[in-house]
């Protein structure tokens, strides 16, 4: 019992020692500089022709093979209409449903007005250059066209 107090001295001792060290380093630490989160990259959106292709829409495709529908033949049964198509600097070619235009593009349908081409797996639709929107400038020359002289 005589060394309790020379061991409760010593114990003070080293907590005090303890102490004057933590606050020395926290007065002599660098200032804290704020945080900085990374912005992050902003993602993409999907292609949204690719999701018009999951819900049965018709996707626009640029294709490099300009094609031309000149005209068409439709029949009652819809497999024996024919469209008539013209490749850049080739001659019209006559083709039926399931017809190949070039390579990978084929005929998928033949409509009164229009075709559906299945370029590459996605759906391309080709209108008569007669049934495209003209511009409203272009309507004043209409009457002149349909004025032919009559036998």
């Amino acid at each position: 019992m005589k060394r309790l107090p020379t061991l409760t001295s010593f114990i003070m001792f080293l907590l005090l020692c303890a102490s004057i060290t933590y606050w020395l380093l926290q007065w002599m630490a660098p200032a804290t500089r704020p945080l900085v989160i990374p912005a992050q990259a902003e993602r993409a959106l999907p292609n949204m022709s690719a999701a018009a292709n999951l819900f049965g829409g018709i996707t626009e495709v640029v294709s490099a093979v300009p094609i031309q529908l000149k005209g068409i033949i439709q029949s009652a049964k819809t497999s024996e209409s024919v469209a008539i198509i013209v490749l850049e600097g080739k001659p019209a070619r006559f083709l039926t449903v399931n017809a190949e235009v070039s390579s990978g593009i084929t005929i998928k349908e033949i409509n009164a007005r229009s075709i559906v081409l299945d370029d590459h797996g996605a759906e391309r639709e080709v209108t008569l250059q007669q049934f495209v929107a003209k511009p409203a400038a272009d309507t004043g020359n209409a009457g002149a066209r349909n004025n032919t002289p009559s036998d």
